[in-house]
């Protein structure tokens, strides 16, 4: 990246752009960073062309992704050389303000839809109100991944350090904070503590000391499956240590966090006038999730397009997915679509599927009773149509867990499901039924 900032100097590569790359460099396929990314298989493509463009330009040589490598390293020995020639007073130094930026493998959000209520509410939290710790909550593809990375785009001028990490393929406690610490110190930490609890002291004695903005995508991952809601993973306890301390003791700084489903210990600490925050993350309103549909060439009758996006309940992935879904092989007729098509396929299944294996066995239930009533139900019809019955209390954790899961949707003491959810449970509890009929062993 030094290389990459003398050559392009005052221009800098896009959050994108920077991935390809890094991936490109260690071997990845275009093919295989469209699926670790997330992105069409075309786009990163095309994305690479632009890069190797960009790159050409301003070292004056053909650059592409088979020789991307040798040139610069090429240039960089080059480099090397001249500044060795200098005096120490004129040697290049690596800008401060890329030792004070690291973002990891965070998402492209360039374009990026709505949401502006909640970026003025998170800059209020986190600015003005100096919150230490902020958890976006909601269920898979509403878009909190994206939301943690514009905000934090937003709000990089207010702080010293700004890092992102992903925890997505649960990263150690302790790897995460060997480069949370060297980070911010600048490499210059020379002591690391042995254990986790000094290592978070470690990590928040730099926290009281510079204005630091942590961001930790998907802490869903190091929580355990098959049991009620925000339970650790063995051996990722000191996530919830992390967590507790950046929430409860005093300093300067702020970590925002995404997950699917809340830490235990999280809803004891969060209040209004609390320093530790929560924002559950629903569906984008018509206009914006209009706008998703427009960029994938939808320009059906409004109508047609408010009847989806209901269907979806302005879910962002989920209309992305449709929208192509309807390209491909609708022409576009989202009439047709609706008529003809299951509400969940493909990714969205995936995901869906991903959630459903992380319930317990009483929250599978409360779900499958959820979705045969399709509509609003209270605690007492909910308890009445279980099968088999559990107690009132158990009802009541299950309750708990799969708000905290952002899966059931409460208003006045009535329970019920989104739409997408709802679909799910239907389509799976069908598929379970048609199972056992033949062998006649009926659960």
């Amino acid at each position: 990246m030094v290389v990459l900032d003398r050559v392009l100097q005052k221009k800098h590569l896009s959050n994108i752009q920077e991935l390809v790359l890094k991936l490109c460099w260690k071997g990845y396929t275009y093919a295989e960073i469209a699926e670790n990314s997330g992105y069409d298989d075309d786009y990163i493509r095309d994305v690479g062309f632009r890069l190797w463009q960009t790159l050409s330009k301003a070292l004056g040589e053909n650059i592409a992704k088979s020789n991307v490598k040798t040139v610069l390293r090429r240039y960089y020995s080059n480099l090397a050389q001249t500044e060795s020639q200098l005096s120490t007073t004129t040697a290049f130094q690596i800008p401060s303000f890329q030792q004070q930026q690291d973002w990891g493998e965070a998402i492209d959000v360039s374009m990026f839809y709505g949401r502006t209520v909640e970026q003025a509410l998170l800059r209020q939290w986190i600015v003005d109100e100096k919150c230490r710790l902020v958890m976006l909550l909601g269920m898979g593809g509403i878009g909190k991944t994206a939301l943690s990375v514009k905000v934090a785009e937003q709000l990089q001028s207010q702080f010293d350090f700004v890092i992102w990490r992903s925890i997505r393929n649960s990263l150690p406690i302790v790897d995460l904070m060997r480069e949370l610490i060297l980070f911010i110190s600048q490499q210059t930490e020379a002591n690391f503590p042995e254990t986790i609890d000094g290592q978070i002291s470690c990590l928040i004695k730099y926290l009281r000391s510079q204005r630091c903005l942590l961001l930790l995508d998907n802490i869903e991952s190091i929580l355990q499956s098959g049991e009620t809601a925000g339970h650790y993973c063995a051996g990722y306890e000191g996530y919830g240590q992390l967590l507790r301390r950046v929430g409860d003791e005093v300093h300067q700084s702020c970590l925002v966090f995404t997950s699917r489903e809340t830490p235990s210990g999280f809803t004891a600490r969060e209040g209004e006038t609390l320093p530790v925050r929560s924002l559950q993350l629903t569906g984008l309103s018509q206009v914006e999730s209009q706008q998703i549909l427009a960029t994938k060439g939808l320009v059906d009758s409004t109508v047609e397009c408010d009847k989806l996006i209901q269907r979806y309940t302005g879910n962002p992935l989920a209309l992305k997915i449709v929208a192509t879904t309807i390209q491909y092989l609708f022409d576009g007729n989202i009439s047709q679509f609706l008529q003809q098509s299951p509400v969940v396929f493909g990714d969205l299944w995936e995901i869906l599927e991903q959630q459903f294996h992380r319930l317990s066995a009483n929250e599978k239930q409360v779900m499958y009773s959820l979705a045969v009533k399709q509509n609003w139900v209270t605690l007492k019809e909910l308890q009445q149509c279980l099968v088999p019955h559990i107690s009132e209390r158990e009802l009541l954790e299950a309750l708990l867990s799969l708000q905290r899961r952002s899966l059931i949707e409460q208003q006045s003491g009535n329970y019920t499901q989104q739409t997408l959810v709802m679909e799910y449970f239907t389509d799976k509890l069908i598929g379970q039924i048609c199972c056992e009929i033949p062998t006649r062993e009926i659960e």
